[in-house]
């Protein structure tokens, strides 16, 4: 018996996993279509959009004189860190109005909150990765920038840079719509942290008393973990991953038990 009922609770469960992914592909379908509809190029703007962005950024910034160190490419350090601070400034600047513009969804019992959010995040993140990724390409070929020395770190600096914009969009989404405020500070707050976030500098070349309050700033990390993914010559004394994931996780628990309060002040017309 007590088999049979656990296993009877693992079938829901996973029904209801897989329930749960059919609502998140539908809204990410939804924000595309409101969002770039199917005129021009469609859903490819989910591309294009970071992608021309983060070109122009690392163009300007590869022209200017760099003291990164021997066999590092100004192109390749600009593209990096730009093309994923863009993750948190997109996905961050949309929790702004994301409740508000689709709180009518919640109508339907299987949407939630927490739904809109990540669907957001994910269309803004999987863009932002394939910008990154065609323009990396691009790089490649025209002979400006090179093949990742450790793609596990890239690709754990990305998922990790994606966990903590997605962490601070739930907190961001459920205090902007109770406090216009606050949503007018989100975007401020995602200008002033790209100088501070270390995606156009590292700290290998910043002044030694500045390493323990740069530090402080979870970002850090994670771009100092994608340059040593990205670069041979990059090290590791400054990336600190269990201090990333303990901040993310602190974020996560924050914003879901703020989406969670703010569940009961969303009025479905």
């Amino acid at each position: 018996m007590a088999g049979t009922e656990t296993m009877n609770q693992m079938d829901m469960f996973l029904t209801g996993i897989k329930t749960q992914g059919f609502v998140i592909r539908a809204l990410m379908l939804r924000e595309l279509q409101q969002r770039f509809g199917r005129s021009n190029i469609g859903y490819l703007w989910v591309v294009a959009e970071p992608m021309l962005l983060a070109s122009v950024i690392t163009l300007l910034n590869s022209v200017v004189e760099h003291n990164l160190g021997t066999g590092i490419s100004p192109f390749t350090f600009t593209l990096t860190g730009y093309s994923i601070y863009i993750i948190f400034r997109n996905t961050f600047n949309r929790s702004e109005g994301a409740l508000h513009a689709s709180g009518a969804l919640l109508y339907h019992r299987m949407v939630t909150p927490f739904d809109i959010i990540l669907s957001k995040s994910l269309v803004e993140t999987l863009g932002c990765m394939s910008a990154l990724l065609i323009l990396q390409s691009a790089g490649i070929m025209a002979g400006v920038a090179e093949l990742p020395a450790r793609p596990i770190y890239l690709l754990g600096a990305l998922a990790l840079f994606s966990w903590w914009s997605f962490a601070l969009s739930l907190i961001a989404a459920s205090y902007a719509y109770t406090s216009p405020f606050i949503g007018r500070m989100i975007h401020p707050i995602s200008y002033f942290s790209l100088p501070l976030s270390g995606a156009f500098v590292t700290m290998s070349i910043l002044p030694p008393w500045t390493h323990p309050y740069l530090a402080l700033n979870p970002m850090v990390s994670v771009f100092e973990m994608a340059r040593y993914g990205q670069f041979t010559q990059a090290p590791y004394t400054y990336v600190d991953i269990g201090y990333v994931v303990s901040f993310s996780t602190i974020a996560s628990y924050w914003g879901l038990l703020a989406i969670r309060r703010i569940r009961k002040h969303i009025h479905v017309a």
